[in-house]
């Protein structure tokens, strides 16, 4: 990115525009190049403009567009360009952070927050921290490492004395480290270790649900791998990882 990072805003409210447009003006290395409330106009500015732009604010319920799949789609056709969901739903936090964004910030957005979300797209930039797709980890296998796309992880298990690694394509890698030591690898990429003997993407969890009869809880997650119920001291353990990642629980 250049010094000024060169932002682009998309929302449907013309005075949610306004608002974020001078809340940003106090920030001189933000650039605003342009604004809009339709995604086929902002579609036809970055056609020809894409490679000067660093950060896109995005709205999530658009009339008539979803920024979910709006993301997704700057994610495939323009991966350069940085995400910061600014929506007056919270609830969609789950879902927006399968896109990868820098931030989500909800509105009315409060200046303090938005500070933040700002100096990570400036920590992002100082230190060149690459999205989990574009990232291998070497595993210890016997007397090999084995490189694997971070994104390809779909958990970690310790079983025993073995440690194995589940994929995507259901494929299964049995390593010599430690499941701890695995954990510290992955944590900053959005891993979780959600028991003693289990990590997982933070992408992959769907709810937390509170059984009051037992006092656990139960982790719901889009791959349906089944985990023991969680106790109230090990859930503190798990909202603190996930508060790293500005997950309000």
């Amino acid at each position: 990115m250049p010094h000024k990072i060169n932002t682009i805003i998309l929302d449907d409210e013309p005075s949610a525009i306004e608002n974020l447009e001078s809340m940003l003006s106090f920030y001189d290395y933000i650039n605003v190049v342009q604004t809009s409330s339709s995604f086929n106009h902002l579609w036809h500015y970055l056609q020809s403009h894409a490679d000067q732009v660093d950060l896109l604010f995005l709205d999530i319920l658009l009339h008539n567009e979803n920024g979910l799949d709006i993301a997704k789609m700057i994610n495939a056709n323009y991966p350069n360009i940085k995400i910061i969901f600014s929506t007056s739903e919270a609830s969609y936090a789950l879902d927006a952070y399968e896109t990868s964004p820098i931030d989500y910030i909800t509105k009315p957005i409060n200046a303090v927050r938005l500070q933040k979300a700002l100096t990570k797209i400036r920590q992002t930039d100082k230190h060149h921290i690459l999205k989990s797709n574009d990232v291998k980890i070497g595993i210890k296998n016997k007397n090999m490492i084995e490189m694997i796309n971070i994104d390809s992880i779909k958990s970690i298990k310790k079983e025993l004395r073995h440690v194995k690694l589940l994929l995507t394509d259901d494929s299964k890698i049995t390593t010599t480290e430690t499941i701890n030591a695995l954990f510290l690898k992955l944590k900053p990429y959005g891993f979780v270790m959600v028991t003693r003997s289990i990590i997982i993407p933070i992408h992959d969890i769907t709810a937390i649900d509170y059984n009051s009869s037992t006092q656990r809880y139960s982790i719901r997650l889009r791959s349906k791998l089944q985990l023991q119920p969680i106790s109230q001291a090990k859930i503190k353990d798990i909202k603190s990882d996930l508060a790293a990642f500005d997950w309000i629980i």
